[in-house]
């Protein structure tokens, strides 16, 4: 079976409002020599830079993405996960708040308002927004 491809960031969508608990999560998730400080990058948006396996990984979190949702991005093929689906399935386990990832890539082509969820019922496939 070839190894899946690793995606070049990651980016996911947490139902929650609780943007301590998301920064909170990554700070555990990516354990760091000094407490991770979080800078304004706009409006209710926070930058920072996580360590991992010797790579500085710049991560964006979004307050209200999209109604109800924060936005974590991290912009680097040096996370722990393979793709978005991966590191989603993580945050639910750990926040166990519903989490949202695009079905497909960002490719020409491609249906833009498919996405994967998990939440306690499962995994599924939906149009968001819909």
């Amino acid at each position: 079976m070839p190894t899946p491809q690793k995606s070049p960031d990651i980016e996911i969508y947490v139902q929650s409002t609780d943007t301590s608990a998301v920064q909170a999560w990554l700070g555990q998730r990516f354990p760091q020599k000094t407490p991770l400080a979080w800078r304004p990058a706009g409006k209710r948006q926070w930058r920072s830079k996580l360590d991992h396996d010797g790579h500085t990984i710049p991560v964006l979190v979004i307050e209200e993405a999209s109604h109800g949702f924060i936005s974590i991005w991290l912009d680097s093929p040096h996370t722990p996960w393979v793709d978005d689906k991966e590191c989603a399935r993580e945050v639910f386990v750990a926040l166990g708040c519903p989490v949202r990832a695009t079905a497909g890539s960002w490719h020409e082509g491609d249906d833009p308002d498919l996405w994967w969820e998990i939440n306690q019922t499962g995994e599924h496939e939906l149009h968001w927004p819909g």
